[in-house]
């Protein structure tokens, strides 16, 4: 029994090396860059045996991606379903992108690049949009929700404002020290077009301590110069 935990541990140790070099090289020569035969060559193995446990190159770059989504998505888990969580699943996605800018901004450009049926688009755009689909219907069931809020076109839109966000700051129009503050504001302020009683009422309060905490570092950062 040891022995069978000691080799599940070690390939656990093994997969996660395998999808740090994959992100690694995701990261410097973007998602159709990658080759397999370099990938075999950094983990010192045969193109056969990536394929093996993985299926193809697709199958790979989806496993080292899924990992880090899955990372800060998980952090959503222990937060109350609804509102909360989609604001926890932002967050998350924001400290990622701001711990690993190189590696958003391959995925940024990869899933632009994709087609429709590409599995990037179902992962990183359709799975997202399912996902808060679901967190709206809970917060519709609370009365959360003004009367008559689409629940898909709203999940579109607050998807498509994270990307948009993704797209401005990847094309410079964005510095990466405003991103936090931007996407969270943007975020609050969506939602709060569409809530309506406490919900609404907290949201209001956490826009208002985020702006108030803007202009203090502003009035701080003008006094250091």
């Amino acid at each position: 029994m040891r022995a069978q935990q000691l080799r599940t541990r070690a390939q656990v140790e093994r997969d996660q090396g395998i999808l740090a070099i994959v992100r690694e090289e995701l990261t410097r020569s973007g998602y159709d860059g990658v080759t397999m035969q370099r990938l075999a060559d950094r983990i010192g193995v045969v193109k056969k045996t990536l394929y093996n446990r993985y299926g193809s190159k697709d199958g790979l770059l989806q496993t080292a991606i899924a990992e880090v989504i899955d990372g800060y998505r998980a952090e959503a888990f222990g937060t109350e379903p609804g509102i909360p969580a989609i604001i926890a699943v932002s967050s998350g996605g924001v400290r990622q992108l701001l711990a690993t800018p190189e590696y958003a901004q391959a995925m940024a450009k990869a899933v632009l690049q994709a087609d429709e049926e590409h599995p990037l688009v179902a992962m990183l755009l359709a799975d997202a949009i399912a996902d808060q689909v679901r967190h709206l219907e809970i917060a519709a069931s609370r009365n959360e929700l003004l009367p008559g809020v689409a629940l898909r076109p709203l999940a579109e839109q607050l998807t498509a404002q994270t990307w948009g966000l993704v797209l401005l700051w990847s094309k410079g129009l964005l510095p990466l020290e405003q991103y936090e503050h931007v996407a969270r504001t943007g975020l609050l302020t969506h939602l709060l077009a569409v809530t309506r009683g406490p919900r609404h009422d907290e949201l209001a309060a956490a826009l208002a301590a985020a702006l108030a905490a803007a202009r203090r570092q502003q009035i701080q950062e003008s006094c250091a110069r």
